[in-house]
């Protein structure tokens, strides 16, 4: 039986994605209060009755989304129990929305956000940008950390536009999308495109260009879609 009579046991399907929506759904619910330590993986992992190996992948991706904070040698702490969410978390796994309509949905929002951010983004706001490029193309840098970077500059753009609607709506399903990033950052040459993609955004939308600006979020998104649904196709 579960130790945490709060915790459900997950079906083996989907296990990484599975548990870390439900962490995830501890944790915003106030289970896992702000600066609690996580018990130990081997015990969560029993708690969830998943293996250690989906457990730290759900952990992994919990994180990439700004809830937990690993200090390697002392342990995994939650650092934030806010969220805007204005989708449920559940959707990829009750099949409410399929990847191709979120992807769509994504697109039309960043491409907006993007455009919008063209013509008002700060001289501040592009040089953190331009911090962010740079931080993300650092020698070593490990996936984790590439994917939490990935989605500080897209929330980056998104904030140019000035308009926290657009905002909250684009980071919330582009966190829906986090439990696949760290499946298809593993392909060959993916980080490389997504720089690529990265920095064309950031150009066009540091000069001032809403129309690069559609045409670059295009372009990458469009390349990060084919990426997801080659892995998904993959896993069937």
């Amino acid at each position: 039986m579960c130790a945490n009579k709060l915790i459900e046991r997950v079906p083996r399907v989907k296990l990484a994605d599975a548990v870390a929506l439900q962490l995830e759904r501890l944790i915003l619910e106030g289970e896992y209060g702000v600066g609690a330590k996580l018990p130990p993986e081997r015990i969560l992992a029993e708690d969830f009755g998943v293996g250690r190996s989906s457990m730290r992948e759900a952990l992994r991706m919990v994180e990439a989304g700004g809830l937990l904070r690993t200090d390697h040698g002392i342990g995994v702490f939650v650092v934030s129990n806010e969220k805007t969410t204005l989708l449920p978390s559940d959707m990829i796994l009750t099949g409410d929305y399929s990847v191709p309509d979120l992807f769509e949905a994504r697109l039309a929002l960043e491409r907006e956000g993007a455009s919008i951010g063209a013509r008002r983004i700060s001289a501040e706001q592009v040089a953190n940008l331009r911090r962010i490029l740079q931080k993300a193309a650092v020698p070593g840098i490990t996936d984790d950390a590439f994917i939490k970077l990935d989605g500080e500059l897209h929330q980056a753009i998104s904030a140019a536009s000035g308009n926290q609607l657009l905002v909250d709506l684009s980071k919330s399903i582009e966190h829906l999308f986090v439990m696949y990033s760290h499946r298809v950052i593993r392909l060959p040459g993916r980080r490389e495109t997504a720089h690529a993609g990265h920095i064309k955004i950031v150009e066009a939308v540091a000069a001032g260009d809403s129309a690069a600006a559609e045409i670059a979020v295009t372009d990458h998104l469009t390349e990060v879609q084919k990426d997801i649904q080659m892995h998904l196709e993959s896993a069937s």
